[in-house]
């Protein structure tokens, strides 16, 4: 029904219902009825303007942050395209984006300034505004994918040779197989959007970089190994040119050269310094009976430093001195621990002769901050020291605890011989029971590793 009469059906009732009022109730109550339609009225209005002025707000923001929302794309894109321009040719990108902007700003919807036109906007409605939305979406979209697919090939060549170089520094013993690895993986990670390509080059070229410094971080250390045995200045220059173009391929035999005639001059220094790692822990071997854990780890570090076969690995013994720091300190507080909790199951047996002296007090002499060499000599004894007093309790509570069944067999072997010998018996420390027995029972000798009865 149209409006205007729907208004003046509303007006004709309103009438007619004042009328009949009045020829009911009179002119006084018609005149009270009126006030309080006309207040009821303002009141209503105000209700209304405050809510329609609200309503009209909250629309003008939504509009406004659709606009800001294609701006942003639009800025983001146009970054991304500029960021890929080393690669591609973005002119004709940026002539469409240009064509978008100019489009934009004549329809009313921003200013010269490329900044939201609020006052214009007012005047248009939300569904127009979202519909020039989604259109510049899809134009976004459009372009996106075509910069993308332009720019796939370049990336694709561009990492490809990054991958290649870091391989070929590898194979060339440089330690950076670990980060040569997180490369690759990148290499390989799915990307079909320009910005995924974008951050998957700029991610690729990071870790390269550090592949790069890693491998001048190595070699400066063989430089200033080598110095005080050759003239190296020809391949500082060398070192100097691969810091200036870390990011070029072209410097990647430059870092082989300089690794090549370094390692050469240090052979010597090489083989001198891994064979006093093993010997070390050769003989930090030794004090590990018993102790599989530790015998294990110190095995693998052993193993380590056996494996390395080229000069240029010289800079890894360095961490190698420190492993065997850690893992000597590791071992004498666990033989420390040891003599401990021995002592006690010696007191319990009632075994009170043996005393422990603190075998604390030998750890605490161990100092990983000095040098390998003055640590390792240091090291030998304080393991001497406790692998000493653990073996003589270990033994100790040993024999108190097994000698109630040997002394059977010992018992056993006499009634039926006579005599037994320490090589009889075929236990461990068969010596020491022997002796033990021939303390408790006066009626045997024992001499020469041989118990015999007395007569």
């Amino acid at each position: 029904m149209n409006e205007y009469v729907i208004t003046a059906l509303v007006v004709l009732a309103t009438l007619g219902a004042g009328l009949f009022l009045l020829l009911t109730f009179g002119i006084s109550f018609v005149s009270y009825i009126a006030v309080g339609v006309i207040l009821s009225v303002l009141f209503a209005s105000l209700i209304y303007t405050w809510w329609k002025s609200k309503t009209d707000r909250t629309v003008v923001l939504l509009k406004i942050e659709i606009l800001n929302k294609i701006k942003s794309s639009l800025d983001r894109l146009e970054e991304n395209i500029k960021e890929a321009s080393e690669f591609i040719d973005i002119e004709p990108f940026m002539r469409d984006l240009k064509r978008i902007r100019k489009e934009l700003i004549s329809k009313g919807f921003f200013t010269k300034d490329f900044e939201v036109n609020e006052k214009k906007i007012e005047k248009v409605t939300l569904t127009a505004i979202e519909l020039e939305s989604r259109k510049v979406e899809q134009q976004l979209r459009s372009l996106e994918s075509l910069a993308a697919a332009s720019y796939i090939e370049a990336v694709t060549k561009r990492l490809g040779e990054l991958l290649s170089a870091a391989r070929t520094l590898v194979e060339s013993g440089f330690s950076v197989s670990e980060e040569y690895e997180e490369l690759r993986q990148i290499v390989s990670m799915p990307s079909a959007s320009l910005a995924e390509l974008l951050e998957k080059r700029k991610r690729g070229e990071e870790e390269y970089l550090r592949i790069v410094e890693k491998c001048i971080s190595e070699a400066e250390f063989l430089l200033d190994t080598a110095e005080n045995i050759a003239d190296v200045a020809h391949l500082r220059k060398e070192l100097e040119i691969v810091k200036e173009h870390k990011l070029s391929v072209e410097v990647v035999h430059r870092l082989q050269r300089v690794r090549s005639e370094a390692s050469s001059y240090l052979t010597k220094p090489f083989l001198q310094t891994k064979k006093e790692i093993v010997s070390y822990l050769d003989k930090v071997l030794s004090f590990c009976s018993g102790f599989e854990r530790e015998e294990h780890a110190i095995r693998v570090l052993k193993d380590k430093a056996l494996g390395y076969a080229d000069p240029g690995y010289l800079a890894e013994f360095a961490a190698i001195k420190e492993e065997a720091k850690r893992l000597t300190l590791e071992l004498a507080r666990v033989l420390a621990r040891e003599v401990v909790a021995l002592e006690e199951e010696l007191k319990e047996l009632g075994m009170r002769k043996i005393r422990r002296k603190g075998v604390e007090r030998h750890v605490s002499k161990l100092d990983p901050r000095k040098e390998f060499a003055e640590f390792a000599k240091e090291a030998i004894e304080v393991l001497r020291t406790l692998a000493g007093e653990y073996n003589t309790r270990y033994r100790t509570v040993k024999i108190a605890k097994n000698y109630p069944a040997i002394e059977k067999i010992i018992a056993q072997k006499l009634a039926e011989k006579g005599e037994v010998s320490a090589e009889e018996l075929k236990v461990r420390y068969a010596p020491e029971f022997l002796k033990r027995y021939s303390e408790a029972h006066p009626e045997v000798k024992f001499e020469k590793n041989v118990l015999k009865v007395k007569g």
